[in-house]
């Protein structure tokens, strides 16, 4: 499974009790909800964040919301889980990531009014897409 979001979920392992650097601190924060909002209904394995920057087009075609009309930033992260759990539905993960807090004006590209994962068509902000695979 991949999540793809528009939020800077960047892994930095600052926290406020070992770094000084608020804008590495709050990332962290970000891939710390992001990771455990993941795990409310099973463990997960994260690899850590690419970043890379998308087209309008390529943001449509992947389903992001209709607010966002511009090239953006986008958080990648590959999703699994030991061989003996599954990973939750896709419907499920949009369900428990819409409203979810974030911290906003990091490095991400998008303007965040709500300062929330998004997962309702207008202003969706994170994408899940579940794997291809065939038995």
């Amino acid at each position: 499974m991949k999540a793809i979001t528009l939020i800077d979920i960047t892994e930095t392992n600052q926290t406020r009790n070992r770094s000084t650097d608020k804008l590495a601190c709050s990332q962290q924060a970000n891939w710390m909800t992001f990771v455990q909002t993941l795990m409310l209904r099973t463990n997960v394995l994260c690899n850590t964040p690419t970043v890379s920057e998308y087209s309008a087009a390529e943001l449509k075609k992947l389903g992001f919301g209709s607010d966002y009309k511009t090239k953006q930033k986008v958080w990648e992260v590959s999703i699994s889980t030991e061989e003996y759990h599954t990973l939750p539905e896709v419907k499920d993960l949009e369900d428990d990531f819409n409203m979810v807090p974030v911290i906003s004006d990091l490095n991400e590209s998008i303007v965040i009014n709500n300062n929330v994962f998004r997962t309702t068509p207008k202003a969706k902000n994170i994408i899940f897409q579940a794997d291809d695979t065939t038995d």
